[in-house]
């Protein structure tokens, strides 16, 4: 739900701190009407999350409705504060309406990607080894790098004072450690950095690997154990098949962003910005 009222809160801004302009006469059935704000069908679907396969129920559609609702009359109540007029307001409205049109351009961009039962079959036989394998990892997080040593120090030791020695500093909001249990080899790639992956890849048991940089901390990667494993193809094809989707996804955004970015945030580009204002 979180998700959702997020969504709401930028449609409030987007009704509340615009400019009042005409607006066109709603299309559809008219749901409910709150003062001059009509709520119709179209409204509504308009919404909804689209991915494939998803369906909402009659439960969920009115919880969607109620929430609507809801955004009209605290924006008719805005706007009789004046809140509309406030320009921090149509500030963030302006940037609330160019997060919308981004992620509509990049949902239609996405859209036709695919991934087929070939693309999966392929991986699977490239990786078959990997697939055969589970690694048991425990990563330790710390934003100061010169701990480095000293953490891999502790973790090499083993002993009952060096596990106290780290939970101290866990503690002391040092560092943090999270025992991630075992992980398919084969997926060691949709769950951290490529260069951290492929290292527990060719890792052995003990070893301890990093630091790699991720969200401006500094992580270790402790290999606890390795074992032989008989996946189940028919529950990891799925996931398999949404994790390249989604790398799929993200190789295509970052492609286009370094083909827009070099023609919208040229040199030449902002000099012409510049000069215009």
């Amino acid at each position: 739900m979180r998700k959702t009222w997020l969504v709401f809160g930028i449609l409030a801004v987007l009704a509340c701190g615009k400019k009042e302009k005409p607006q066109p006469e709603p299309e559809g059935k008219v749901l409910k009407q709150i003062g001059d704000i009509k709520i119709t069908e179209e409204d509504l679907s308009s919404q909804l999350p689209n991915i494939e396969g998803f369906t909402m129920t009659q439960g969920d559609t009115a919880a969607l409705l109620d929430g609507m609702e809801k955004i009209a009359i605290f924006c008719l109540a805005a706007k009789d504060e004046g809140l509309d007029k406030d320009p921090k307001v149509a500030r963030r409205a302006e940037w609330a309406e160019r997060a919308i049109l981004a992620d509509e351009f990049l949902r239609r961009r996405l859209e036709k990607l695919e991934v087929t039962d070939a693309d999966i079959a392929n991986y699977v036989k490239e990786h078959q080894d990997d697939f055969g394998r589970e690694v048991s990892l425990v990563e330790v997080a710390f934003q100061d790098p010169a701990m480095a040593d000293t953490i891999k120090k502790l973790l090499i030791d083993g002993s009952y004072a060096a596990a106290k020695m780290l939970e101290y500093f866990a503690q002391k909001g040092a560092l943090m450690m999270n025992p991630i249990g075992y992980v398919n080899a084969a997926a060691l790639r949709f769950n951290m950095p490529p260069d951290a992956a492929e290292a527990v890849r060719r890792a052995k048991r003990g070893d301890i690997l990093g630091p790699y940089s991720a969200s401006g901390l500094s992580i270790l990667i402790m290999v606890v154990d390795i074992r032989k494993a008989t996946p189940d193809m028919t529950k990891i094809e799925p996931v398999l098949k949404q994790a390249l989707t989604a790398e799929r996804q993200q190789a295509t955004v970052d492609s286009l962003y370094n083909d827009l970015k070099a023609k919208y945030a040229s040199p030449a580009s902002a000099q012409g910005q510049k000069g215009g204002k």
